[in-house]
């Protein structure tokens, strides 16, 4: 550039311009994860100054919330630029077996993992959203939802075998004899054809065909 004053007199300089370019700054897609999980959010440019929605002046932040998580970044030269991503943290599935169960030999428990529409893997190797059992174990789940969260559970099943009775083979006596029946398993509760209750009962034989029956464990 040349000055020329009103004197005719003249002077010249130059002076060189420099536009810097903003920093790029890209956080990349909107981020899922699941209750328990984390995202690591990066703001890149290495070297500049940061200043993030949540107060965080680090270059990288780590978040387990949902929300928009924003960032400016300032780079050397006093040049800046912005970017933002949506985080969505979903809640796991809940995944309840129920207490404990117990069932006789014979029997069955049918277990229900809930959370219609998931995916399931059972410890049996069966892929329903239930299963029914009649052997003892333990019966886990792992339970996968429509947003890829899972969850676990177990329960403890028992199958008591039943009780063994004999009353042994027929038995015969004589008029004015009597046959004593025993149901064994003491301690248990009982109910014979007759009415009685009680673990052995005793039938007397009269010599006129007439039967009394006396209850009672003798």
């Amino acid at each position: 550039m040349v000055v020329t004053d009103a004197n005719g007199c003249s002077a010249t300089d130059d002076v060189n311009v420099t536009v810097h370019p903003n920093p790029t700054v890209d956080l990349g897609m909107d981020q899922q994860t699941c209750a328990g999980g984390s995202i690591t959010l990066d703001a890149g440019n290495t070297g500049s100054t940061y200043l993030w929605s949540n107060g965080s002046t680090s270059q990288s932040i780590t978040v387990s919330t949902s929300g928009n998580y924003s960032v400016v970044v300032t780079d050397a030269n006093g040049c800046s630029a912005t970017d933002d991503v949506n985080v969505t943290v979903h809640p796991n599935p809940t995944v309840d077996l129920g207490m404990d169960q117990e069932t006789c030999a014979g029997g069955s428990i049918t277990l229900d993992a809930g959370n219609t529409g998931s995916t399931y893997l059972w410890n049996t190797g069966a892929s329903t959203q239930s299963i029914t059992v009649s052997a003892s174990g333990n019966y886990s789940v792992f339970v996968t939802d429509a947003n890829g969260c899972s969850a676990t559970d177990d329960v403890n099943v028992t199958v008591h075998p039943n009780p063994t009775v004999d009353l042994g083979m027929d038995q015969e006596t004589c008029a004015g004899g009597s046959i004593t029946l025993d149901a064994g398993n003491t301690g248990s509760t009982y109910l014979w054809n007759t009415g009685a209750s009680t673990q052995r009962f005793r039938q007397l034989f009269s010599g006129c065909n007439r039967c009394e029956w006396l209850f009672g464990n003798r």
